[in-house]
């Protein structure tokens, strides 16, 4: 009996050191995972924040890359169409330049065709005015002859006259209403053509009385 108490005191006390081993050992194992914890957050941590870092530096780096790439297609299109737009300014110079020219030499060209102008028309005048004086005359003249053939006795006329002042007539019509005769010969046949008629209806006039 005493062996069995002693051997049962034995086992509680065995049981106890258990425990408290136990306890110790759960605390230890607490205490290791707590830090195997911390070093595996701080090892993450670092891991993240290197990791963070190499990609904010490859990103950093990237965009350098695409901007600068983009910055020298910028540069080059805005040399090219520079370069075009020098080139086309140059042309488009050199043809304003040209047509500048031409209008000045056009106008000088002009300047010395109204002078040749005016010249004609100033002689034109003269010219008009010593045929209005001669048209008048051959009017004056016409209607002389037209009241001398009423008052003078009837005289027979050829038909080949008529028909020969006719054409004439027609012939100096013509000429007048080509667009290619000079005014100067416009007046003179002018003139021509008021004598003709004239000269026509006298003769008319003295057929038709004979």
């Amino acid at each position: 009996m005493e062996a069995l108490a002693t051997l049962a005191a034995l086992l509680d006390r065995t049981i106890n050191e258990v425990k408290v081993l136990d306890g110790d050992f759960q605390k230890r194992i607490a205490d290791a995972v707590k830090k195997k914890d911390e070093s595996v957050r701080a090892e993450a941590s670092q891991m993240v924040e290197a990791a963070r870092s190499e990609v904010h530096q490859e990103l950093t780096t990237r965009f350098q890359s695409e901007l600068q790439t983009a910055l020298d297609s910028l540069r080059a299109d805005f040399q090219a169409e520079r370069d075009r737009w020098s080139s086309e300014s140059g042309v488009e110079r050199d043809r304003l330049n040209k047509e500048l020219q031409h209008i000045g030499s056009t106008a000088s060209e002009l300047q010395v065709e109204k002078t040749k102008l005016s010249a004609e028309l100033q002689r034109v005048k003269d010219e008009f005015g010593s045929e209005i004086g001669r048209l008048r005359a051959a009017a004056d003249a016409a209607s002389a002859a037209a009241a001398a053939a009423a008052k003078a006795p009837a005289v027979p006329v050829a038909t080949d006259e008529i028909e020969r002042t006719r054409k004439r007539l027609a012939e100096v019509i013509a000429l007048i209403d080509d667009p290619a005769t000079e005014l100067s010969v416009v007046i003179r046949k002018n003139v021509e053509k008021l004598e003709l008629e004239a000269y026509l209806r006298g003769l008319r006039y003295t057929t038709a009385n004979k």
